[in-house]
């Protein structure tokens, strides 16, 4: 009897959630966009993307010019190496290992630099993106503004935000040692 009881509620409940969650969800107004769309399509973006492209052919261009310098010296060492004595042939091998290991390190820098330049060029155009979507979602009254490539929620109707309620949630509970 207690479980026939317990089901109906249950059944009552859910039957009362799903017409709740059907008339609120029919009043939401939700939009979306993709970044890397607005970047490539862009002027900022693609003065940008320009911008980045020239720097990176010139690093790709004095990269090549080490490759291939590095690649002769090893030629030379291969085809010389058999007439050298074993002195010479250490000294040799010990110069080309050190030209290795300073074209990885250009390598390694050139990428650093270029991520480096990527983010400058693009960190402000993605805050201005931002901005612009934050302010069209109050405009035209939008509940949610989501960004499709990263699936972040970029507006939100202040109603829904739950961050005070589990700031003070947590705050009832002491911190860990």
């Amino acid at each position: 009897m207690k479980m026939t009881k317990f089901v109906s509620l249950g059944l009552i409940i859910g039957v009362f959630v799903f017409v709740s969650g059907t008339a609120w969800s029919a009043s939401l107004k939700i939009a979306y966009f993709d970044i890397q769309t607005v970047l490539d399509k862009s002027r900022w973006g693609q003065q940008a993307k320009q911008e980045f492209n020239l720097k990176k052919q010139k690093i790709q261009t004095e990269m090549e010019a080490k490759a291939k310098q590095f690649k002769s010296l090893r030629e030379e060492y291969e085809k010389k190496s058999s007439i050298l004595d074993e002195n010479a042939r250490a000294k040799k091998a010990k110069e080309l290992l050190g030209k290795q290991q300073e074209g990885e390190k250009a390598l390694m820098e050139s990428n650093a630099e270029l991520n480096k330049l990527s983010n400058e060029l693009t960190a402000p155009i993605v805050d201005k993106i931002l901005e612009i979507s934050t302010n069209i979602g109050k405009k035209e009254k939008y509940d949610f503004v989501i960004e499709v490539g990263k699936g972040g929620i970029v507006y939100a109707n202040d109603d829904y935000d739950l961050t005070k309620k589990i700031i003070d949630e947590l705050n009832k509970v002491s911190p860990r040692k």
